[in-house]
């Protein structure tokens, strides 16, 4: 198939630091930063941390991201994640940011289980594999998804250090003219990050809260966080002790 990879996304998916349903380009996320307001820890994450067969070739919607579906059946976005300690389950909507839908088509909400059918602008999905990264929808014709999705066409984006990409605080890596960017938007106690990922051919993704030895995927690859380092606590982007994150590369997407 065609890869589906991550682009400028939804709701909180583009990369601002304080970002609303409509969204800001990358850059602003250096735009007179402030510390992150305390707040309390949110709830760790029920688990499991996927369910499903995690071969399963399909769409690859990822956490906070959308794909455009073929046959311009219009976007699905992966706008909540939830699990009870046994399974998981998921809320996809129509359009490309939260809170909003594809013009004309109304607002529309799917919550998922693991297996049944979703119908879409009258083609047929099986919700194949849900993750907390990620939801694979696997068309039923088997026809419009042959492979595995690829990493990113630009192979070396992200620049790793020792399979390691490091994200500082504020900071947007922005590679390849800006059509690839990441940036660390918010860290809080916990310790927590919320990680926002854009390209310029495809879906997207944005990871609120996310922890020390969770699953991210983006560029067609799987990532562990690592490290993350709260700094000083002052994210200015020209403070060198302001924080960062480290992803640590697990590698391909699979399916």
């Amino acid at each position: 198939m065609k890869t589906l990879r991550l682009a400028a996304a939804a709701g909180c998916v583009l990369l601002a630091a304080a970002c609303g349903p409509s969204g800001t380009k990358a850059e602003q996320a250096t735009q007179s930063p402030s510390p992150s307001a305390p707040r309390p820890v949110p709830a760790a994450d029920k688990g499991p941390e996927c369910v499903g067969d995690p071969a399963a070739k399909g769409l690859h919607v990822l956490r906070g991201g959308y794909v455009q579906l073929p046959g311009g059946a219009g976007p699905v976005l992966y706008k909540e994640a939830g699990a009870d300690g046994t399974t998981r389950t998921a809320v996809l909507t129509n359009g490309t940011t939260t809170g909003t839908a594809q013009a004309g088509n109304g607002t529309e909400t799917w919550p998922v289980v693991q297996g049944q059918t979703l119908t879409v602008g009258g083609g047929a999905y099986t919700v194949s594999q849900i993750c907390t990264y990620r939801v694979v929808l696997t068309p039923k014709d088997q026809k419009t998804v042959t492979e595995a999705p690829k990493p990113s066409s630009e192979p070396t984006w992200p620049s790793l250090n020792e399979g390691r990409f490091r994200l500082r605080w504020h900071v947007p890596n922005n590679e390849y003219n800006g059509q690839y960017s990441a940036v660390v938007t918010e860290i809080n106690p916990g310790p927590l990050a919320t990680i926002a990922i854009v390209s310029s051919d495809a879906g997207g993704a944005f990871y609120p809260d996310a922890r020390i030895g969770d699953t991210l995927e983006f560029a067609g690859r799987l990532w562990k966080v690592s490290v993350i380092d709260v700094g000083d606590g002052n994210p200015d982007g020209s403070n060198p002790n302001s924080g960062y994150v480290d992803l640590q590369l697990i590698g391909p997407s699979g399916g």
